[in-house]
């Protein structure tokens, strides 16, 4: 009887340029994106560190405040005056729990000067046309209480055709004090106030230090360090090939 040898299939490292070259672009994109998230992490957890210390601290009078201060933000201020109501602003796209509104941007008039107000979130109406009613109460004696809002990173943008709208409140889709300040024709201070709940005004609140929980970032990371494992293994399999021995 013929006795029949089976040959054993085994695998050998064979290079594929095009793999390779795959690979070596990629993969350090991908770790990069991961550590970039982990910093993201680190930097919202800080920020939200710093935002509930300084929101534990006593208001401060607006009088007192240095407007050329760079360490300005969620700082706590209080300050005694009237909303001017005759010009407000709406800023657009603010969404809360799915439902499209704007922000309510209201000048405050003080001894020291006009600060403006964001005294939070209005419905949209039933078309955009339809615009939010923002009529109040009118005071010569208010004393409001909120923090200072200081962008990170925002672009100061005033919408394109808000030079074209003559009657008020007017849309806007972001914030230029500049041009906010010839629009009403007297000169605001250059950070806006975000109002407290409990002060004279306020609509409805919703403040947030981060608009991203730190943990969001990790999960992100923890995806991108995947995929870069993912590569790898990949790489790995379509460069091993099997030989008959």
């Amino acid at each position: 009887m013929d006795t029949q040898s089976t040959g054993t299939a085994k695998r050998r490292f064979h290079f594929n340029w095009k793999m390779a070259l795959f690979t070596l672009l990629l993969l350090p994109v991908m770790i990069n994106l991961g550590l970039w998230q982990l910093d993201r992490e680190q930097e919202n957890m800080a920020a939200q560190e710093r935002y509930n210390a300084r929101l534990q601290q006593v208001p401060v009078d607006l009088s007192s405040i240095d407007w050329s201060n760079q360490d300005l933000g969620w700082t706590r201020i209080r300050a005694q005056g009237s909303y001017l109501t005759d010009k407000q602003f709406l800023l657009d796209n603010r969404i809360v729990e799915g439902r499209p509104g704007y922000e309510v941007l209201t000048p405050f008039g003080t001894t020291e000067g006009i600060v403006l107000v964001n005294r939070g979130w209005v419905p949209q109406g039933a078309t955009r046309s339809d615009l939010p009613s923002l009529e109040m109460a009118a005071s010569e004696d208010l004393q409001i209480t909120g923090h200072i809002y200081v962008p990170d990173g925002e672009t100061m943008l005033l919408g394109a055709n808000v030079d074209s709208q003559t009657d008020w409140p007017r849309v806007i889709q972001r914030t230029d004090i500049t041009m906010i300040s010839e629009a009403l024709g007297n000169p605001v201070f250059p950070h806006i106030v975000r109002l407290a709940e409990d002060s004279a005004g306020a609509l409805r609140i919703n403040w947030a230090a981060i608009n991203m929980k730190p943990e969001v970032h990790r999960g992100y990371a923890i995806q991108w360090f995947l995929m870069a494992f993912a590569l790898i293994i990949l790489y790995l399999v379509f460069s091993f090939r099997k030989v008959e021995s």
